[in-house]
């Protein structure tokens, strides 16, 4: 299947040969737990995910805090993707076994729902979530089965991309393969979408409305390359993490896959195959990275100064780690917006 332009025609500057080894991966963080979806602003802070119960934030200065939401009706909160929002508050996309949502999270007090319904039916499990720069909610719903394992083959597909704002919630993408994290490309006109269990990554065109038209598939992946997180380089390079295989590709504007980073467990990936094609998956087929030290890489973000640092975040992990880029990330949505510890439901 011929792949699709990532932006405009353009000198891309990373080198081909660009590839980093695990010798020169530098530790950040650590004392985490899952550090799934990770973030950071203009100022130095980092925002990351946290299975204890919300979100652990990290100051300038270094100095961390775990944020917990309360336990929810549920069960506890289990923060999956993250949200810097305009209000300096964070958005949890939470991930439980069986109920989803959309919660806000100030520096302390209750889990206070942002979405938790849509079509007169509770949210299923909910992945991933971010605030546009009008203030909109975008999140994804990555299957409607439950459990999610159901849904781990690249026939399945019931994900879908959702939309939150004054007129209500509302479905602007569906039949997607596991939906998981998005991004919305350098020059605003698209929305990249990690289709984890489908193994592609695919665009819609964003319209007003907001509407999303025009799918496209940018990259596919072989069996055991599961694409889970995504961003922009500031040149329109895609830069992907996929779990299972635990690697990090660039996607090039010219459609191009470059892989940027590997550690991967051979033996691992023959058996999450072996147990695909059997229809057998379970649980440790994915929860587990066997002997790779990524920990099932699932995430990552550019910070620092000139945002030529990359960070990764992880299913499995409990410490984040980081590499040099050559090229810039582009600035995110949340870039110059602030963590403010004391804003929020409860402060």
């Amino acid at each position: 299947m011929p792949m699709v332009h990532a932006g405009p025609v353009r000198a891309y500057p990373l080198p081909r040969d660009f590839r980093v080894g695990m010798s020169e991966l530098r530790p950040a963080f650590a004392g985490l737990r899952s550090p799934e979806c990770i973030l950071a602003n203009h100022e130095g802070a980092f925002l990351m995910s946290d299975r204890r119960g919300g979100f652990t934030a990290i100051a300038p200065d270094g100095r961390a805090r775990l944020v917990r939401g309360a336990t929810l009706a549920g069960g506890p909160l289990h923060a999956n993707g993250i949200a810097l929002r305009g209000n300096g508050c964070v958005l949890v996309a939470h991930l439980g076994d069986t109920d989803g949502g959309v919660y806000e999270l100030g520096a302390d007090g209750p889990a206070v729902p942002v979405v938790t319904a849509l079509e007169g039916r509770p949210l299923p499990p909910t992945n991933f979530v971010l605030e546009d720069a009008e203030g909109r909610v975008w999140f994804t719903v990555s299957t409607r089965r439950i459990p999610r394992m159901a849904a781990w083959y690249p026939d399945v597909a019931d994900g879908y991309i959702a939309v939150h704002d004054e007129r209500g919630t509302r479905i602007v993408a569906d039949g997607l393969g596991y939906a998981n994290e998005l991004a919305f490309s350098p020059d605003g006109r698209f929305v990249y979408v990690n289709e984890t269990h489908a193994r592609r990554l695919s665009r819609f065109r964003l319209r007003p409305g907001p509407r999303l038209t025009d799918r496209e598939t940018v990259c596919e992946f072989e069996p055991g390359d599961q694409p889970d997180g995504v961003c922009f380089d500031a040149f329109g390079g895609a830069w992907l993490t996929c779990i299972v295989s635990n690697k990090v590709y660039v996607v090039r504007p010219d459609g191009e896959r470059q892989l940027v980073l590997a550690d991967t467990d051979n033996a691992h990936v023959r058996r999450y195959v072996s147990d695909l094609e059997a229809r057998c998956l379970q649980r440790d087929s994915i929860w587990t990275c066997g002997s790779s030290g990524l920990g099932n890489v699932s995430s990552l973000c550019f910070a620092g100064p000139e945002r030529r640092t990359v960070y990764l975040g992880s299913l499995l992990g409990e410490r984040v780690l980081s590499f040099d880029s050559p090229v810039p990330g582009m600035a995110p949505l949340h870039w110059q917006r602030r963590y403010a510890a004391g804003v929020g439901p409860g402060a």
